[in-house]
């Protein structure tokens, strides 16, 4: 694998900033990752706050209980061990659990959250061990129910689990069986390629998905196979066990839930006033905090909540709740309480010694948002690590760039009007200029001929008006016809070209945020993993091809 920096514009200009020139938002943050002073300001202040968090032993406690079904391996338990020790900390990072482990980016997301606890443990001379966050409590069904992989033209194509309850329940809670199961593993096992290394991973993916009654369990089963040799621990944030844990963290957001509103709303007005456009919405009488409510025939809904006058509610009327019995009820219930994007960070840092958080563009975009809420609890906001970046260019893409003389910006910047050059190039026909040409000569006869006309009837102008937007119609539909055969003529060079396209930016969009891990996987085995985690960490989340 050769692997070779190359620029790709972050999708969200404030994250683009972060990365690149940390100086100009650095009020909306907190510490630059880059400044190895940074590492050991944030462990200093870690030790100074042990007492304010989850007791670590009941932390780690829950998470071998988890990690021991999901995620069996002599490495990650030795990872919990190591958090039992006062000194240790935890580089975090998370996704909501995506079908078949979603799109590149999630694998990209955890490698790079191994390699930085790698790196700051070098730094630090202490041991710094990975957490994976998966976000079970997200009721999002339509984000995490579908992946991508490409069929025999490389044209990416959608696979996706219908549910009767998708988009209701915490993804966590939503059943799957063998009903939803049989259908996207037949249609995943279709496409995936035909390799020595694909009869493995279909029954991997067929054991995990058997294995597990909900979507985020398999995905955890999934990154279990895949990284737990490498002392990875994950977590899902609807764990009951995790719950029972978190009911001091509830009780200081639902106690402090105004102040937390005011700092959010004055965050929002200064990513206002630097020029970028909030990435999450802050609602000035928003709890910032979801209930989840269980009706008559036991079906779970993810509610958020509000405050109206001096009471918690949720937008449809549901459930009403004065703050006295929302504070009885996390005593109670815990597992009814769930965070939003903007609390869910102050969840995060209650229970974990965060040295730093792995996120991607659109997370440091709305993160700027919550600096404030950090300190109205007591507590500093963690350096981000921008999630590293990858795009996959295997032999035959290569060859084609080479052939075509084509670079990647020219796939992501002009790949249309690249396509269309070749194609005009390839044909002697100038059927462009030649029909411009008898529409000018057709205009130019029928104009004066019209004229004529009035003098026999004046309504024939207005007649021969229509007759002429017909005429013009004709001439542009068999204009159309015409380069439809041209472009049947040169369809073996237009399909590879199209290739090109379809593998490094399908859809207009960056390879990693579409096709699905497996298909890389399933070509080239587990060997691609460890060449991603043998490489140097770019704390500035850079971008980098990578030629197969």
């Amino acid at each position: 694998m050769n692997v070779v920096p190359e620029r790709l514009p972050a999708n969200q200009p404030l994250a683009e900033r972060y990365m690149n020139d940390f100086a100009s938002v650095s009020s909306l943050y907190n510490m630059n990752v880059t400044d190895p002073q940074t590492w050991i300001q944030r462990a200093a202040w870690l030790d100074q706050q042990e007492h304010s968090r989850i007791e670590r032993g009941a932390l780690v406690d829950c998470l071998t209980q988890y990690n021991l079904t999901h995620n069996e391996h002599e490495a990650v338990q030795q990872s919990l061990e190591l958090l039992r020790q006062p000194n240790t900390l935890t580089m975090v990072g998370g996704q909501q659990s995506g079908l078949f482990t979603g799109p590149l980016l999630v694998i990209y997301k955890v490698v790079t959250l191994i390699l930085s606890a790698r790196h700051a443990a070098e730094q630090l001379d202490r041991p710094v061990v990975p957490v994976f966050w998966i976000a079970g409590e997200d009721h999002d069904w339509d984000e995490v129910n579908h992946t991508y992989l490409p069929d025999e033209d490389g044209q990416a194509v959608r696979i996706r689990m219908e549910h009767e309850r998708g988009g209701h329940s915490p993804v966590s809670r939503t059943l799957i069986t063998e009903e939803h199961i049989a259908p996207v593993l037949r249609q995943f096992e279709g496409l995936l390629p035909d390799t020595e290394h694909k009869g493995e991973w279909i029954a991997e993916l067929e054991r995990c998905m058997r294995q597990s009654d909900n979507l985020s369990s398999a995905f955890a089963r999934q990154l279990g196979r895949l990284f737990g040799r490498f002392g990875l621990v994950l977590l899902d944030s609807d764990a009951s066990q995790l719950r029972e844990l978190e009911k001091p963290v509830f009780r200081r957001i639902i106690e402090q839930n105004d102040g937390l509103t005011e700092a959010y709303l004055a965050a929002s007005r200064e990513v206002r006033e630097a020029g970028y456009d909030e990435q999450a919405t802050v609602a000035e009488d928003g709890a910032n905090l979801f209930y989840i409510h269980t009706d008559e025939v036991y079906t779970a809904e993810r509610l958020l909540l509000f405050k109206r006058d001096g009471h918690f509610t949720d937008r449809k009327g549901l459930v009403t709740f004065t703050k006295e019995e929302l504070l009885e009820l996390v005593e109670q219930h815990p597992e009814r309480f769930s965070n939003n994007v903007l609390t869910r960070p102050l969840m995060q840092e209650s229970l974990f010694p965060v040295l730093g958080t792995i996120l991607g563009t659109g997370e440091i975009a709305y993160w700027a948002l919550t600096r404030q809420a950090f300190q109205t609890l007591g507590m500093q906001m963690p350096p981000i690590v921008p999630r590293m970046s990858f795009t996959v260019v295997e032999d035959k893409i290569q060859q084609l760039l080479t052939r075509f003389q084509l670079s990647f910006d020219d796939v992501r910047e002009r790949f249309a009007d690249i396509r269309q050059e070749w194609l005009e190039a390839q044909e002697d026909y100038n059927l462009d200029q030649r029909f411009a040409e008898l529409k000018r000569q057709f205009a130019a006869l029928y104009a004066p001929f019209v004229e004529g006309l009035a003098e026999v009837d004046a309504s024939l102008p207005h007649i021969a008006d229509t007759n002429q937007h017909k005429i013009e119609a004709q001439i542009d539909y068999l204009h159309r016809k015409s380069l439809n055969a041209v472009e049947k003529q040169h369809e073996v060079g237009l399909r590879r070209l199209d290739r090109i396209a379809h593998s490094l930016y399908p859809f207009g969009k960056p390879q990693e945020r579409t096709i699905n891990s497996y298909y890389y996987i399933g070509r080239y085995g587990e060997r691609w993993l460890d060449q991603l985690l043998s490489l140097e960490p770019d704390l500035n989340g850079g971008h980098r091809l990578l030629y197969m």
